[in-house]
This record gives structure tokens, sequence and C-alpha cells, in this order.
């Protein structure tokens, strides 16, 4: 099993899937909403202020709070000032954004062990052409 294929191959599929439930989010039926989803995610990956934020998901800061306040309510995220820039708010994790992402790469490992570590090499390279591709389409329409 390659692992940086494999991470190759997450990291591509991550977005596909991040642009299809950004697409579709309208179907998606789930205690979060996908919007919701990504801008956790965008947290989870260091982007913390609700300007990047908003230029992230092309949405206004005024949407981005909106979610901020649902997700800091459900306990998926904190806000802190920061103490060195009393103007800065400090985004991070809470207990159950984190136990999301656990979950998340819980069920990652199990698809990776038991999907991934069964295909040779040369199938995990043909699989990032074809997200690539995918991503390229998707992304274009």
């Amino acid at each position: 099993m390659n692992n940086d294929l494999i991470q190759q191959i997450n990291s591509l599929q991550n977005h596909l899937n991040i642009q299809l439930a950004s697409r579709f989010e309208h179907k998606i039926d789930n205690q979060l909403t996908a919007k919701q989803v990504l801008l956790l995610e965008l947290i989870r990956t260091g982007v913390t202020s609700t300007k990047d934020l908003a230029a992230q998901l092309n949405i206004t800061t005024s949407a981005v709070s909106q979610i901020l306040n649902k997700l800091e309510a459900k306990e998926y995220i904190t806000r802190s000032i920061n103490k060195e820039n009393r103007r800065e708010i400090i985004l991070n994790l809470g207990v159950k954004g984190n136990r999301y992402f656990e979950e998340v790469q819980m069920l990652e490992d199990e698809i990776n062990h038991s999907v991934y570590g069964q295909l040779p090499v040369e199938d995990l390279e043909h699989l990032v052409r074809i997200l690539t591709r995918l991503n390229v389409i998707v992304k274009g329409e």
C-alpha cells in the first residue's frame, strides 16, 4: 500500500466531495449542512477569519457569522478573543467538531484499509488520474 498515493487520492476525493456537497447540499439530509461541514473543514485547516471563510465559500461575512453562531451553539466550534489583538476572534473546533473529524478519520482509515489496501499501485495511480479529471469536470460545470 503506497501511503503517498492514498494521501493524494484522499486529497483529491475530499476536494471533489467538498465541491459536490456544496453543489448538492439541498439533497443532503444530515445534522450538519454542507456549508457547515465546509466551514468546519476550513477552520480545521487553519482558515479562521470570517472574511477569509466568506471568500473561500463565496458567501457574505454575515452568512458566515450566522453559520458560526449555529456551530458554536451546537459546540462544533469555539470562539475566543486574541489576547494580542483584541479585535481578532480565534476560531477553533469544539468538542463536537473534533469528534466529527475523528469519526470521519476512522471511516477514512477503514476505507483505506479495506478498499484502497486491496488495490495494486497501478490502480491507485489510475484512480488519482480519474479523480483529477472529475475535479476539473465538476469545477468547470
